[in-house]
């Protein structure tokens, strides 16, 4: 991406010098100076009008902070600094973007895929916390109770999951889905032959 020509004129580093010191006038140089090429910047990857907008004001922001801060290293290149600020926070919106269509992908595919009421989401949502959590200890193996009630009951989020057992977002799907597959299995054995689960077996 060509970077738009920035009039340097009074210096950077004198720039920088002054918003360091307080100077609000300084600051409102900078802005002045530096908006219309962050505009462009971020107009050249970015369609949609209150997203560029939302970009312009972050990138300016963060630069001031940046430079309040005296995180700006070389005050001498304040105007590739400040286009590298507005690049990344495009390249940052794009990644967001793609991810969170691929998760309204997603969704939209387990609905599609999974389009009958499933027995444990029903259950989750008729019965009371206290026998789900009997029904879970009867299952014998320790990860699937405990991937299970973290996710339906305590309602983590699957990344915390993940990063306490050691697992990726895949894997993490695979057991869920193995382990629902075990709990129907106890479920529907329950119920087809009358059974009632132990009220002593809480979870511990």
């Amino acid at each position: 991406m060509e970077i738009p020509a920035i009039n340097e004129a009074g210096g950077g580093s004198d720039l920088v010098s002054r918003i360091r010191r307080g100077d609000k006038q300084a600051e409102a140089q900078l802005v002045e100076r530096y908006s219309r090429a962050v505009m462009i910047i971020i107009r050249r990857g970015v369609n949609d009008a209150a997203s560029v907008d939302d970009l312009h004001q972050e990138t300016l922001w963060i630069v001031l902070k940046k430079i309040r801060r005296g995180d700006v290293r070389e005050p001498d290149r304040l105007s590739g600094f400040v286009c590298s600020v507005a690049k990344n926070l495009v390249i940052k919106y794009f990644r967001d973007t793609v991810r969170q269509e691929h998760l309204t992908e997603t969704k939209e595919a387990m609905f599609l895929v999974h389009p009958a009421p499933d027995p444990f989401e029903e259950l989750m949502q008729k019965e009371e916390a206290d026998l789900v959590r009997q029904i879970l200890n009867e299952m014998p193996n320790e990860r699937d109770r405990q991937v299970l009630f973290r996710f339906y009951i305590a309602e983590d989020e699957k990344e915390q999951i993940c990063a306490d057992l050691g697992l990726t977002t895949m894997r993490l799907n695979l057991v869920l889905h193995r382990a629902r597959e075990r709990y129907r299995e106890i479920y529907e054995r329950a119920h087809s032959t009358g059974q009632k689960t132990s009220p002593n077996c809480g979870r511990n």
